[in-house]
């Protein structure tokens, strides 16, 4: 098995005299669930002995902290193909293909994204808890986060409750937008009609997409949008909202002549590093399909 993961901190002058608890708060943001562990393992050296968390520390010092290690029997490893965009100690980043679960339900046990990490892990030689930052739709391609330990997933989830995770969406829809760009503030709810959809709702909660035009094309547009909320089917069905629905997503009223999935590619991420603090950016070209239907609805 792989090296538990650990990070490493030397103590700077201004921070002499602080306790390690507070520098390695102040350094890396652990959650007060991540001291109680580390302090029931044990698992803070500082020069190589063990530490108490209120030790005082002197400039120079060099603080280690063993994470925890995951343990259980987590996703059942299946050979699914995976596309890794960036990978480090901390995340990975996947490019994730159209039509595929992202982690299993009860409708889809098997085959899914999850699984075939959890496989790509095992060959060589690590076990880490699948920990999805987000997720996307079983159509939706493009890029997808996950953490490789609790630590990362709880400082990247912190994120995307401050809002500091961007994400933003290269979609195909009906009809050609008379305005270069907006906003829709409308909140989403789960539909009355059929639970496995959402809509627009007076009672539901707060939902904000930003989106600008990039191509007009025939009857149809390019649009890139970025998401300041995570709700479920977000941009589905907001631009549905609009009269413009994503061409190939049957669910909220596209057509599916063109394109069998729904037009949607997560294109861009940004976020800050769990361990660096340093931002980080990745961006995912169109897929084939995507590529394929925007030549087709070139204007002649």
């Amino acid at each position: 098995m792989g090296e538990a993961p650990s990070m490493v901190h030397r103590v700077r002058e201004e921070e002499e005299g602080k306790m390690v608890r507070q520098v390695l708060k102040n350094r890396f943001r652990f959650s007060r669930r991540m001291f109680r562990r580390l302090k029931e393992a044990q698992a803070v050296e500082v020069n190589g002995k063990p530490a108490y968390l209120t030790s005082r520390l002197r400039a120079g010092d060099l603080i280690r902290v063993r994470l925890p290690e995951d343990s259980g029997e987590g996703v059942r490893p299946q050979p699914v193909p995976i596309h890794v965009h960036h990978e480090d100690e901390d995340l990975i980043v996947l490019d994730k293909q159209p039509g595929v679960v992202v982690h299993p339900t009860k409708r889809y046990p098997d085959g899914t994204l999850a699984n075939g990490l959890a496989h790509y892990w095992r060959e060589r030689g690590e076990f880490h808890l699948v920990r999805p930052v987000t997720r996307l739709d079983r159509d939706t391609s493009g890029l997808i986060v996950f953490a490789k330990h609790a630590h990362a997933h709880a400082v990247l989830s912190g994120q995307m409750k401050k809002k500091r995770y961007v994400r933003e969406y290269l979609a195909v829809v009906h009809g050609v937008l008379p305005s270069d760009g907006g906003m829709v503030e409308e909140p989403i709810a789960r539909s009355k009609e059929n639970p496995h959809l959402r809509s627009v709702d007076p009672d539901g909660v707060k939902a904000v997409t930003r989106y600008r035009v990039v191509e007009r094309l025939q009857d149809a547009t390019l649009i890139r949008l970025r998401l300041e909320t995570g709700r479920t089917h977000q941009i589905r069905v907001h631009m549905a909202h609009l009269g413009h629905p994503l061409v190939g997503d049957a669910m909220y009223g596209g057509e599916t002549e063109s394109l069998k999935r729904q037009a949607l590619h997560a294109a861009y991420l940004r976020l800050i590093h769990p361990r660096t603090g340093e931002t980080c950016s990745w961006e995912s070209p169109l897929p084939r399909d995507m590529l394929d239907l925007l030549d087709r609805l070139k204007p002649c």
